[in-house]
């Protein structure tokens, strides 16, 4: 049930890719009963599990990891309907879904560089 719901805000959100808050968030906008099952800290743990399997099982789901400290729980995932167990569901949100998905959110990046050593404000050859 909750994978279906899962696949429901990822196809149908603008967002090409979304990550585990954001899919928290719309998740318990739609289905505000979910919010009594467990608080936003078991389910911020349960989202990326649910995903995991379904990359796993079928490759229905797919992963852009992050560079940040936190990588795995800011990890941003997206939906492929071409490899949707499901085909019936798969079809209904392909005419469904925004189209133009921006593929380029679907890739890594690296936003985070560590700092440079300290250096000095003047390079040796710039006295005069």
């Amino acid at each position: 049930e909750l994978t279906g719901m899962l696949v429901e805000a990822l196809a149908t959100s603008r967002a090409s890719s979304m990550d585990p808050h954001a899919l928290h968030t719309a998740i318990t906008q739609t289905h505000p009963h979910l919010k009594t099952k467990h608080n936003k800290k078991e389910w911020l743990n349960l989202i990326p599990v649910i995903l995991e399997a379904g990359r796993k099982r079928c490759g229905m789901f797919e992963k852009v990891p992050s560079s940040g400290t936190d990588g795995e729980k800011q990890a941003r995932w997206f939906y492929v309907s071409e490899r949707d167990e499901d085909r019936e569901r798969a079809e209904l949100l392909e005419e469904l879904m925004p189209k133009q998905k921006r593929n380029e959110t679907k890739k890594f990046k690296k936003y985070y560089y560590a700092p440079l050593q300290k250096v000095s404000r003047w390079e040796s050859e710039d006295t005069i």
